[in-house]
């Protein structure tokens, strides 16, 4: 037997091998494009959320720069922040959990969310 030989009792030719190798090379470079893209949004979030607010949505936005409301979290983001809703608003509380009501102070609005801090 050759070192190429048996894996549990399995041969396996050198293409095999050199595939393989290509695989876990795509699924590095497929792993760099999420990271790439993650930074990305994260620049968009910060973006959206410094624009200026005189461009007349300010109708649809239940809560402003400053307020302080009681939220409860529904649900947790990708980055685990906790998600709450005021009049439908979406609001992301970092380091809130999931079923607990917070009393929050709303530190940035955006055209779609805002970001809120626990009291």
């Amino acid at each position: 037997m050759t070192e190429e030989d048996d894996f549990a009792g399995q041969e396996f030719e050198s293409n095999e091998t050199e595939e393989t190798t290509e695989d876990v090379e795509e699924v590095e470079d497929l792993e760099e494009e999420v990271e790439e893209t993650e930074e990305v949004e994260e620049e968009t979030v910060e973006e959206e959320t410094s624009e200026d607010e005189s461009s007349g949505d300010d109708f649809d936005k239940p809560v402003s720069e400053g307020d302080t409301v009681e939220v409860e979290v529904e649900d947790l983001g990708s980055k685990g922040d906790g998600i709450a809703r005021v009049e439908g608003f979406v609001v992301f509380v970092p380091g809130a959990e999931v079923g607990e009501t917070y009393e929050v102070e709303v530190t940035s609005v955006g055209n779609k969310f805002a970001f809120a801090e626990i009291v």
